[in-house]
């Protein structure tokens, strides 16, 4: 241990004391989302009482010149066992990072009256740029010029009018929020934008300041690759389609039942498999007619045709065969080395470069794992949506890949 300093705030966000005796530091850092953290100590340490409700956390790393994270301590645990936490037994601090600001919050249809004051529909916007939406949603529903009552102590963000002014960058973004969650609000803008936030710790006013930042793309910079010592792990499959074959059912009974196949004879020719699905689609006003065209039938909406009955049919099949299609999964576990540091040569957000078997692939850093313990500290970045609930499906660079692994192997 010893490449992160821990630094105690009270619940004035004024540092009171610094914790270099911890057991283990982990923490999680997310873009554009809420991190969380957790401390190990033993319980009989004079800095076990530093961690009080209403207190929280500043970490610095060894070689970065600002806090790397800040928050909250929301959590705390006594654990204690005769095999490995006897006599005093440990302590177990749980915490979340200062972005949780904005998670913890909603978006108000009107965010500067009380909510039983409430009385427009919506907080729609149709013409503000990226970061200015972004920025101007944040201060008014819980930053500098939030209510009081919702505003967090400590907490800045820029406004429209002062020394610090919203942002004008990135392109125009609309949107329009009714008691939406806040992060998950200004997550779609940021995405839209090209944006990355946080809000971090600053020492000298001894607040929490939101950072609002174009993503940078260091792909030619920051190279990850098992030649240049600093990727550990390479993990990529690909799966199989689940359907090759959606079969559609409209309405109408019996022959005249109007069913319709939709074939992916791409995915069929590639993995020599053949898949159906039967989907019942009856909610579609659409029979066949004796000479086996599609009419429409019972009594359908108004504007309903023939044509757009059609279209929704198609897009039914479409959906199913995306649903089931082939996966390809893509899983990169870089090493955080000295000469491309964390915290100095690339941050959450950036665009790096991963060189998997020869083939160059570049995505953003969404996701920074720290341990520190006695067995030595590692920070395991994930790049893209691997580990997520919703990883994103790179079947067809996966394909590629395979296929110039196999016309290697083949030549050698």
């Amino acid at each position: 241990m010893g490449d992160y300093r821990i630094i105690v705030r009270d619940s004035k966000l004024a540092p009171i004391g610094m914790v270099d005796d911890y057991t283990e530091f982990s923490a999680v850092l997310k873009h554009c989302d809420t991190g969380q953290w957790t401390i190990k100590m033993n319980a009989g340490l004079p800095h076990a009482k530093l961690f009080q409700p209403g207190h929280g956390i500043i970490v610095y790393r060894e070689g970065v010149d600002r806090p790397i994270m800040s928050g909250p301590l929301k959590g705390i645990q006594k654990y204690w066992t005769v095999d490995t936490d006897s006599g005093d037994g440990a302590y177990f601090f749980t915490g979340v990072d200062d972005n949780y600001i904005v998670q913890s919050h909603i978006a108000y249809p009107d965010s500067f009256v009380p909510l039983d004051k409430q009385a427009r529909t919506a907080d729609a916007q149709v013409n503000l740029k990226a970061a200015h939406a972004l920025q101007a949603l944040i201060n008014r529903n819980c930053g500098s010029e939030a209510l009081d009552d919702r505003r967090p102590y400590g907490y800045v963000t820029p406004t429209a009018f002062g020394d610090w002014k919203y942002d004008e960058y990135g392109p125009v973004t609309p949107y329009s929020l009714r008691f939406d969650n806040l992060r998950d609000s200004v997550k779609a803008i940021a995405d839209a934008g090209g944006l990355g936030w946080r809000n971090l710790y600053d020492p000298d006013s001894r607040t929490i300041r939101l950072e609002t930042y174009p993503v940078r793309d260091r792909s030619a910079a920051v190279r990850f690759s098992p030649d240049l010592g600093n990727l550990k792990e390479i993990v990529y499959s690909m799966t199989a389609p689940k359907v090759t074959r959606a079969i559609v059912a409209a309405q109408g009974e019996g022959r005249e039942r109007y069913v319709k196949a939709y074939v992916d004879k791409d995915a069929e020719a590639y993995w020599g498999v053949k898949e159906e699905t039967f989907i019942d689609a009856r909610d579609i006003p659409l029979k066949k007619s004796p000479t086996g065209e599609p009419v429409l039938a019972g009594e359908p909406d108004k504007g309903v045709t023939v044509q757009s009955a059609m279209a929704t049919l198609d897009q039914r099949g479409k959906d199913a065969l995306e649903q089931g299609q082939a996966t390809g999964n893509l899983q990169l576990y870089p090493i955080d080395a000295p000469s491309c540091t964390f915290g100095r040569d690339w941050w959450i957000g950036d665009t790096v470069t991963c060189v998997v078997d020869g083939t160059v692939h570049k995505d953003i850093v969404r996701q920074v794992t720290i341990s520190d313990t006695a067995d030595g500290s590692t920070i395991t970045p994930n790049i893209g949506n691997q580990g997520t609930e919703t990883p994103t499906n790179v079947f067809g660079e996966i394909k590629a890949l395979w296929r110039r692994v196999n016309q290697l192997s083949t030549r050698m």
